[in-house]
């Protein structure tokens, strides 16, 4: 998501865009935004992102993938709540969740965060994304698909059937399908 807000309307008023939306309504929380031209707020939040971030990252990892980052992303946090105290409420920010935690509702499954992007496929069976063209299967030939990319793959989506494309060294994997190769 590039960004949660597509128009700033007058005070808190704001056109949501449609991902952030659905985001939003899947873990149930209600986005509240700062003031436009109310620097004093946004500076508060952004002094807090500074800190937080300088303390997370003194120590820069070095990581093999994107999941054993993440990995160490949430070893760090934990490791990080249990040494910082709550600004409000005594003990540390660890010792606040676990109080909180029985009354909290369960989380629902994972949010799908794809972008979703519509393409036209090429009369060759390619459709284009960021440059790099994809082999995809015939019967999407000339017609509409919407792609959905994550971070590590690309998902074709069209007439009711999924293609998981995987990315990895410059060469594109179909799973359950056939072997298809980047091109360009």
């Amino acid at each position: 998501m590039k960004t949660a807000v597509d128009r700033v309307g007058k005070g808190k008023q704001r056109a949501v865009n449609a991902r952030f939306k659905a985001m939003a309504s899947h873990y149930v929380f209600e986005p509240e935004f700062c003031n436009p031209a109310a620097g004093w707020e946004k500076g508060q939040v952004e002094k807090n992102v500074q800190d937080a971030r300088n303390r997370m990252w003194q120590v820069m990892p070095v990581c093999a993938d994107l999941a054993e980052l993440s990995q160490w992303l949430e070893d760090r946090c934990i490791a990080l709540w249990t040494e910082t105290p709550h600004k409000a409420l005594p003990g540390s920010i660890a010792d606040v969740w676990e109080a909180e935690k029985p009354m909290l509702m369960a989380l629902p499954p994972a949010f799908d965060g794809f972008i979703e992007h519509s393409k036209r496929v090429s009369p060759t069976c390619l459709s284009t994304f960021e440059r790099n063209r994809y082999s995809v299967p015939a019967s999407f030939a000339n017609r509409r698909v919407s792609l959905h990319v994550y971070p590590e793959r690309l998902v074709v989506v069209a007439e009711g059937q999924m293609d998981l494309h995987r990315f990895c060294s410059g060469v594109l994997l179909i799973l359950g399908g056939e072997f298809f190769e980047r091109h360009g």
